[in-house]
């Protein structure tokens, strides 16, 4: 069990680190972009293009960050007015579980969306949108892992009357 644990925590410092140069370069990218366009009258044409391809993989590697610390949107509205612990850890656990279900339907979609991005270049840069597409499964397999190691953590808390 401590070597899933420790994994765990691998993954976890793998997608803080691809968040972190993920959004200080869209940072930079953007910041660029600015200066080049206001002090320097020119226009850096692929930095919009590739800001807006690293949001995707932002978007879908800090899903899965939220997830592990679960915050998350979600309607927690039934929870708080329950005051048995297991019926809040098994709404909890209910919740969790169709986003799980959800993920493992749209997982298949986002594979086929690659698939057929493969021929189709992006504007400004040479770049098939099937790498940057590719962040979704990868995605979505992340958010997949944070469930499995969260779930069965938060409904303890829950159980114990912590949450």
């Amino acid at each position: 069990m401590n070597i899933i644990i420790k994994i765990d925590r691998v993954i976890e410092a793998i997608q803080t680190w691809m968040c972190l140069v993920l959004f200080v370069s869209i940072v930079v990218l953007g910041t660029t972009q600015v200066f080049g366009r206001y002090i320097y009258a020119l226009s850096i044409p692929w930095t919009e293009e590739l800001m807006r391809f690293m949001a995707i993989w932002l978007a879908m590697i800090g899903s899965s960050l939220t997830i592990r610390v679960d915050e998350h949107v979600s309607v927690d509205l039934l929870i708080g007015y329950v005051n048995n612990h297991k019926i809040k850890a098994g709404l909890f656990v209910l919740a969790r579980l169709i986003c799980v279900v959800f993920l493992l339907i749209f997982l298949p979609a986002s594979i086929k969306l690659i698939l057929n991005t493969t021929s189709s270049m992006a504007t400004s840069l040479p770049l098939p949108y099937s790498y940057i597409y590719t962040g979704i499964p990868i995605g979505i397999v992340m958010m997949l892992l944070s469930y499995a190691s969260t779930i069965p953590k938060y409904a303890k808390e829950y159980l114990r009357g912590e949450r």
